[in-house]
């Protein structure tokens, strides 16, 4: 019996090897790497939230406020306190995307009384996100009523206790405004009631900061903004990491080769190239139709839904392996044509935006036809130090804009990676 069963389990042993090489032959052979699928890396990690908290980090605003009868509660350059009120807040968001009715056209004055009432909730995502994609990302199905981008949102209140989803349609410049059916006006009344005002208020608030653009927090103190160390994670003959990169964009070491060029490092593998420059930039052109990455849409999604979703698991599985102390999000997505888009992403630290090298993004992808054709990548690790920058106080900011010609701007901080070192300023924004 014992011969028996130990010839048994040795062709099962032969089966499982047999069964394996097989495996690796079609993933050798194919060279493709479905992106719709992949997970996030930090899903694996142990004692890291679902999939939805994933999904929830994703569209971290960079800023928001909160407005009850108390008063105004602004958040904005602390990643910590904002996590937490985007926390309580996103279900609210949720259904409000949701349930969302036919979008109406309202002027700048009634967005601003929205923006100013109590009880109410703003979002700046920074990026002008596509409403499909939003709603897709925090319901899992978007919403045909909402069309357009938007990086501005907020949810108020209409009449006595009618609550509506209003935001700035990116594309046509206009304030809209839609029903949000979903959510019950106690409901929202409760979840602001949570936070505590800090004596936040929005430019259009004060006649000394009417030259901004209305929707700018003015937070009661000037921000300390600290300093961040900046490097490459990946600098010449760093094999360990160079190795963990290709893994992560689906160049198998066994069918990957390896060489110098004066700019850097190349990989290929069958037709394609993947090029990694001595300063950090990663670059993929494919010279196939059908490209080696491949985004499908899943059931109740669209083509561009399905885009961003695959550029955003490709770009997080690449650069959350070493940013450090930064955080990636959506910025731009832009229509190249039919069913072809360039998608653009950026580090933040702290919740302000990075200007990483001379265009700024930190990753940027283009998605053709269902197949992510190419991209550029800049890894970064920031790490953040213990000083301050010294910035001017938010008032004479604001006078300066002016002078410069820049009335009707967003105050806000930025980031400036001049290659070892992250020092933020202010600047003129959407």
């Amino acid at each position: 019996m014992d011969k028996k069963r130990r010839v048994v389990e040795g062709l099962k042993n032969l089966l499982i090897v047999a069964l394996t090489c097989s495996a690796l032959w079609l993933i050798g052979d194919s060279q493709v790497f479905q992106v719709s699928g992949m997970l996030n890396r930090n899903q694996h990690r142990e004692g890291v939230a679902t999939p939805g908290a994933v999904q929830t980090q994703r569209l971290l605003p960079v800023r928001m406020a909160v407005m009850s009868q108390s008063g105004c509660c602004g958040i904005q350059y602390d990643g910590v306190d904002l996590g937490v009120a985007f926390d309580r807040m996103a279900p609210l968001l949720n259904e409000a995307l949701s349930g969302a009715q036919e979008p109406r056209t309202v002027t700048r004055e009634e967005w601003e009384r929205m923006l100013t009432s109590a009880p109410g909730m703003y979002f700046d995502f920074q990026g002008a996100i596509p409403l499909q994609v939003l709603s897709g990302w925090l319901s899992g199905q978007s919403n045909p009523n909402l069309m357009g981008s938007a990086r501005h949102l907020l949810l108020g209140v209409q009449g006595e206790q009618e609550v509506v989803l209003a935001y700035r349609d990116e594309e046509r410049g206009e304030y809209v405004a839609c029903d949000a059916q979903l959510v019950n006006f106690s409901h929202l009344q409760s979840a602001v009631a949570q936070m505590q005002p800090n004596g936040a208020i929005f430019a259009c608030q004060a006649t000394n900061y009417h030259v901004l653009a209305p929707h700018t927090i003015v937070n009661a103190q000037t921000p300390q903004p600290r300093e961040f160390a900046a490097d490459n994670p990946l600098p010449a003959h760093e094999e360990d990491r160079l190795n963990e990169l290709l893994n992560a964009l689906a160049f198998p070491l066994g069918i990957t080769t390896i060489y110098e060029t004066p700019e850097g490092r190349r990989a290929r593998s069958g037709n394609d190239t993947l090029t990694v420059s001595n300063d950090g930039l990663v670059t993929y052109n494919s010279t196939r139709e059908e490209g080696r990455y491949p985004v499908t849409a899943g059931e109740g999604s669209d083509a561009l839904f399905a885009a961003v979703d695959g550029a955003a698991n490709l770009v997080h599985g690449v650069l959350d392996l070493w940013q450090g102390d930064a955080r990636v999000y959506l910025e731009r997505v832009e229509a190249q044509g039919q069913d072809s888009w360039r998608i653009e992403f950026r580090y933040a630290l702290d919740n302000i935006p990075v200007q990483t090298g001379q265009k700024g993004y930190a990753a940027s992808v283009l998605v053709d036809r269902g197949y992510i054709t190419e991209f550029e990548f800049w890894l970064r690790t920031y790490t953040g130090l213990e000083q301050t920058t010294l910035i001017l106080p938010q008032e004479q900011a604001a006078a300066a804009l002016v002078e410069l010609g820049q009335t009707g701007s967003q105050l806000q901080l930025y980031y400036q990676d001049s290659g070892d070192l992250a020092r933020a300023g202010w600047t003129a924004g959407g």
